[in-house]
């Protein structure tokens, strides 16, 4: 129950700004919860009907008084305490139904409803605006005020099967406004809230018991909040009423022996958890997702961990070096952490639906916050290469950058659709659990994810060019992390390498000075692949005699060049087939190993290195 615990301590941290109209989902007090209106009522304080409009989309957020049961309803008939549904609160719903069935049901609810309103309307913590819409829903007319002000349509005497703010008309949340008090909206007044607060403590008759997460006697709760994670309304991370199929059976006896939960402890911790995955979740997956919130507990700011840098939202995008990017990595994290105490936290939850009705946790920890943000700094420090970015008129520029995990698990199991590579939900959501795991906990990077983007990198023809471009990339800064991890902390050099004598590095020399031989010859604005890029996969895997067949495939490009290209390019070729014939001839046709690519990236790099210092030199000739 840590993470329980944890919720709760964040609410009451935090308990100043609940009921506050803010942006987004609100904090919502005990015994309440925000809904979506799509109608507001407006009545008199003698309960007289004023008017009505829709609410539009952005203005729908309404914190509403629930009971245990309405706030966890998903069938039956459980009505919220003020506001509700159409078919909950217009007593006269049923009669502009066709359905006979349809309308007893309507019936039933308003039943309760009304039932449920007159109670709290004749108890001592009675409040006005509560008494002025029970008179007015006691008239079971808000069908027909609401017809008659062209909200509803009808035909025939009964409704059509149309929408109202986007919620067909059964489903149509309802709100009121008081005309005449201030403040007039009733899910605007504190003074109704805390009424409600008590009137609901006063009327709890649930079993007694200590609550697990307070230590404290307390009303146990048996309905827990849902609606936690808006893609996944219906389901409830507690949840025990499975009990004709006995799905504890073998551990417990009865649901209580598990956990016991106080209703005041459920309530504010479902409440927080519902508030920070509205203002600071972020999601993996586009359908089936997984969510995850970084926090801490004292409402301290923390860092996003999708872009900690805030790269990606640059409003002027500059190139980095290595040094430079690393300077800014520190500068950012420092700011974070020097807003922390020293004992301050920060938590990490994820959350996914196992099924409609159940939420489970996937992932949790707590941690120092200094703590945490070393190993934010270790992950970003350890995994990162060169990148092709665009500025706003889409002219490129290189830069230093760590690959969101989302790129990562698209470059490494993602497919190309249209212009994008896409990866399935499921495997997103477990793939970037992975990586998120690694960089929180300072695991070692998984090998058999450098692989796979490894083995995308090596097949280029199966991508668009900023496709291949992306993963060539992100191969780079994978193998980066993964000899940092598990080579005793070894540093690869972003810097090409003369000096370097590893077979894979300088085959994956060779392989770049190869394809930069062909492309020198190409006609301007020329754009078909090279025989180099053509064949990098059979390169890959039988590096020697690919190359024979490469080195014959050039010579008729080597006419085509003037005699000083001819040479530059002959001798390079010579001096790393020098450096290779010195390996073990038995070793020279072996599949290389993935730490060609960084040769092969850099040495590319260096070519374009050269061109533009040409550019420039010509132009301060000019």
């Amino acid at each position: 129950m840590a993470w329980m615990n944890t919720l709760y301590q964040t609410y009451e941290a935090n308990a100043q700004m609940a009921g506050k109209a803010t942006e987004g989902v609100p904090l919502s007090l005990v015994a309440h919860m925000a809904a979506n209106a799509q109608i507001e009522v407006w009545v008199n304080p003698d309960g007289e009907f004023c008017g009505a409009c829709t609410v539009e989309k952005g203005n729908a957020k309404t914190i509403i008084p629930v009971t245990e049961s309405s706030a966890s309803r998903s069938s039956g008939v459980a009505p919220h305490a003020l506001c509700d549904t159409l078919s909950y609160v217009a007593g006269d719903f049923g009669e502009y139904l066709s359905s006979p069935k349809e309308a007893k049901k309507a019936e039933e609810k308003f039943g309760k409803y009304l039932a449920a309103l007159k109670d709290w309307a004749e108890s001592p913590f009675f409040h006005p605006k509560v008494r002025a819409v029970y008179e007015y829903a006691a008239k079971r007319r808000m069908t027909r005020d609401l017809i008659l002000s062209g909200l509803l349509e009808v035909e025939d005497g009964k409704l059509l099967n149309k929408k109202v703010s986007g919620s067909v008309y059964e489903k149509a949340f309802v709100r009121f406004r008081v005309i005449g008090t201030q403040p007039d909206a009733v899910w605007q007044d504190e003074s109704l809230f805390h009424s409600y607060i008590q009137y609901y403590a006063s009327s709890q008759s649930g079993e007694k018991d200590v609550c697990y997460v307070t230590g404290e006697s307390d009303t146990i709760s048996v309905n827990h909040p849902k609606g936690i994670v808006a893609a996944n309304y219906g389901a409830k991370l507690i949840s025990a009423n499975d009990t004709a199929n006995f799905t504890y059976r073998g551990r417990f006896s009865t649901s209580a022996q598990a956990c016991t939960v106080g209703y005041a402890a459920t309530q504010k911790a479902h409440s927080a958890l519902t508030w920070l995955t509205a203002r600071q979740g972020v999601t993996a997956g586009t359908q089936d997702k997984r969510t995850y919130i970084c926090w801490n507990p004292n409402g301290k700011k923390v860092v996003d961990l999708e872009d900690p840098l805030g790269l990606e939202d640059d409003d002027e995008p500059r190139a980095y070096t290595e040094a430079e990017y690393k300077k800014r990595l520190l500068q950012t994290l420092e700011g974070y952490r020097n807003q922390l105490d020293n004992n301050d936290e920060i938590v990490v939850i994820g959350l996914d639906a196992a099924t409609t009705g159940r939420l489970s946790v996937t992932y949790y920890n707590e941690l120092n916050g200094s703590d945490f943000y070393d190993r934010l700094a270790d992950w970003f420090s350890t995994c990162r290469w060169y990148f092709t970015r665009f500025t706003d008129d889409k002219k490129p520029y290189t830069t230093v950058r760590t690959p969101p995990n989302k790129q990562i698990v698209r470059c490494a199991f993602g497919t190309e659709q249209g212009a994008f590579l896409e990866a399935g939900d499921k495997l997103m959501k477990e793939q970037s659990q992975r990586i998120l795991h690694c960089m929180l906990d300072r695991q070692p990077l998984p090998r058999d994810i450098m692989e796979a983007a490894v083995r995308r990198a090596s097949t280029p023809q199966a991508y668009s060019t900023g496709n291949r471009e992306r993963i060539l990339s992100t191969a780079c800064a994978l193998v980066v992390k993964y000899y940092s991890d598990r080579e005793k902390g070894e540093r690869i050099n972003m810097a090409i390498d003369y000096e370097n004598t590893d077979r894979s590095y300088l085959f994956g020399r060779l392989l770049a000075v190869l394809e930069q031989a062909e492309h020198s010859t190409f006609a301007r604005g020329e754009t078909r692949d090279t025989n180099a890029i053509r064949l990098q996969s059979a390169f890959v895997n039988h590096p020697m005699s690919t190359w024979q067949i490469l080195e014959d495939q050039l010579n008729p490009y080597f006419q085509r060049m003037t005699p000083g290209s001819r040479y530059f390019y002959k001798d390079l070729i010579s001096e790393i087939t020098e450096k290779i014939s010195e390996s073990n001839p038995e070793q020279l046709n072996r599949p290389l190993g993935e730490f060609y690519l960084i040769g092969y990236y850099l040495q590319r790099a260096e070519f374009r290195k050269s061109k533009n210092q040409d550019k420039g030199n010509n132009k301060e000739e000019e």
